[in-house]
This record gives structure tokens, C-alpha cells and sequence, in this order.
């Protein structure tokens, strides 16, 4: 696939969530979306073994506003001996006010001699629930290849859209009369690179194998204290669901700017997966 694209749109209608629209190249796919009452998952395939050199896949989701969805992909993403070259992707994220969003991809497993970049750009409404999050392991940690790939980077912005008195979403306006353009809230950027750093040492992974990073964002209430308030419940929720049922390992949940960050360290992606997975159950 040297280039190739994916690109969703939904809308509520009738009392649930449906694909808007839909295109894509091929080795994309859509699988038949699962409806549950006016929530919808829906899993993009790659119909490929993985990503090779070369190769360019591009990823477009905009949520409707009342929508409410949940993305992932079908199984963990392998990245292939990239040779000479490198493979990137490109997410962008589009979600309205009053939507509820999440986008869970398996995680990336980074062959030995491959490079690939990922880059993730959120823009979301003040009042919309999201999450997105992004698991990447050391290397194909089953067959004893660990640290052997030779680039990996992945970089995630969420900008946050103001929400005009009508519920609309509109950028602020500055002193000048111009409109400013929407607020970034999280910024968070992985960079693997073997040759340059041991990542076995101390304050580096040491012995785990799968790294997850994960942004959270409740609907804007009517006051900083509030919305603070509504964080730190939910900060408090998701560290003792890490202390009773949690992965082995450790995990950080942070308030941010606008916002909550969950990052771990575990020995398992079916452990980080899953724990992510229950973390966006808190959304609903």
C-alpha cells in the first residue's frame, strides 16, 4: 500500500450512531458496524500483513455532534523490516460538541531494521467526551526480538474548539477582532531509537515491554473549579481501577491543561489493551 487512505464521518440519526460517510483504499476495510443502542463500534481492517517501506497510510474520522463511537482497529499492527525506507501514518481526529469519541488502535510492533513514524492531531469540541490512545511494544518480544527496530516515532497534539453560546463550536476571539485558532490542550511525543539510548537502564523502560499513553477529555463544565472537580473524580476512578485490577507494572494518571493523561509500562499488550480498554468505559 504506498499510499493509501481512510477517511469516516458519523451522524445521529433515528436514535443511534451511523456511518455518515465512508471511503477508503485499499488495504483498508470497514467491518460491518455493531450497533448497541445509540452507541456504535466500528473496526477498520488493514488487509495487509503490515506496513513495508515505503509505505503511507492516512487515517480521517469526524465525529457528528450526539454521536457516540468507539474506533479500533482489527489486531496489532506490524511494522515491517522497513529496509532503506520508512513507513508513516497520519491520524486526524475530528470530534463535535455533545459527541462521545474514542479511538483504540491494537498496538504497534516495530520489526527489527524498520522505521515508522505515527502523527496524531485532535481537534475536539469543548463539550465532547473523547480518548485516544497509543500502545507501541520494544519489538516482536515472543521470538526474542527486542530493541531491534531503528526508528520509532509517535507524536499527539489535541487541540480543543470554543463552544459559542448557540453549542457550536467556533474558534476564540482575539483582542484584534481575528479569530485565534483552537487551544492545545495535550502534547505528548515517543521517540524510540536503540542505537542512541539503552532503554533497559534506570528511569527507561528497564524490564517492561509495552509502553501505552492514553488523553481523556470530559465535557467543559460551567466553572474551572468544576471542571477540575470532575478530573480529579475521574483521575481517582482510573487509579483504583490500576490498584485493584490493573496490568503489572506501573501506571501514572495526571490531570493536565484541559484534560486527563494515563501513561503505563507493562510487560503485555493484551494487559495494556485491555486496561485501556476498560478505561474508556469511564466515558459513558
Amino acid at each position: 500500500m504506498p499510499e493509501s487512505t481512510f477517511r469516516m464521518s458519523t451522524a445521529f440519526r433515528h436514535g443511534r450512531t451511523k456511518v455518515d460517510d465512508l471511503y477508503f483504499e485499499a488495504p483498508f476495510k470497514l467491518m460491518t458496524p455493531f450497533h448497541d443502542g445509540a452507541h456504535t463500534d466500528c473496526m477498520v481492517m488493514l488487509a495487509s500483513p503490515g506496513f513495508l517501506g515505503g509505505d503511507v497510510a492516512h487515517i480521517e474520522c469526524t465525529f457528528g455532534a450526539d454521536t457516540d463511537t468507539t474506533v479500533r482497529t482489527q489486531s496489532y499492527e506490524k511494522v515491517l523490516d522497513t529496509a532503506d525506507g520508512e513507513a508513516k501514518r497520519t491520524i486526524d481526529l475530528t470530534v463535535l460538541d455533545n459527541a462521545r469519541a474514542v479511538f483504540l488502535p491494537f498496538p504497534v510492533i516495530p520489526f527489527a531494521h524498520s522505521v515508522f513514524s505515527n502523527v496524531t492531531n485532535a481537534h475536539i469540541g469543548a463539550q465532547s467526551s473523547f480518548m485516544y490512545a497509543d500502545v507501541v511494544t520494544c519489538g516482536r518480544v515472543g521470538m526474542g526480538e527486542r530493541w531491534k527496530m531503528r526508528r520509532f516515532s509517535s507524536s499527539t497534539r489535541v487541540y480543543v474548539n470554543e463552544t459559542s453560546e448557540e453549542g457550536g463550536s467556533r474558534s476564540r476571539p482575539r483582542g484584534d477582532g481575528e479569530e485565534s485558532a483552537p487551544r492545545l490542550v495535550f502534547a505528548d511525543r515517543l521517540l524510540l531509537e536503540p542505537d542512541r539510548f539503552t532503554y533497559t537502564d534506570t528511569a527507561m523502560w528497564r524490564e517492561f515491554t509495552h509502553c501505552g499513553m492514553a488523553y481523556l477529555h470530559v465535557p467543559r463544565r460551567e466553572s474551572r473549579r468544576t471542571q477540575m472537580t470532575a478530573e480529579d473524580e475521574l483521575v481517582e476512578r482510573i487509579r483504583a481501577m490500576a490498584h485493584d485490577r490493573g496490568p503489572r507494572g506501573e501506571i501514572g494518571v495526571s490531570r493536565q491543561n484541559e484534560g486527563i493523561a494515563v501513561r503505563l509500562l507493562t510487560d503485555r499488550g493484551d494487559d495494556a489493551f485491555g486496561f485501556l480498554a476498560e478505561v474508556a468505559q469511564l466515558l459513558r
